[in-house]
């Protein structure tokens, strides 16, 4: 994985944990809850919903992006 893997698994991890904080923070602990462990699909469903966050789920995109114009997820392993 190169450096722009690496960058954009730093961006996606950093906007995961800020959109878990602001879930937390304006709607209690159900959507914190459900945002640990379902996202970036409830995620968008808690953007949408409490018109809050979307600044943070776009780094997860855009950090996402980034990983795989770095190569983060091209997992071949050749045997020999």
């Amino acid at each position: 994985m190169g450096i722009l893997g690496i960058l954009g698994a730093i961006v996606a991890f950093v906007g995961y944990i800020w959109l878990v904080v602001i879930a937390f923070k304006t709607s209690g602990a159900l959507w914190g809850v459900i945002n640990i462990f379902f996202q970036p699909l409830t995620g968008l469903i808690f953007c949408i919903v409490k018109k809050v966050g979307w600044m943070q789920w776009l780094l997860m995109v855009v950090g996402v992006i980034l990983m795989m114009a770095g190569g983060g997820f091209n997992y071949n392993y050749s045997v020999g």
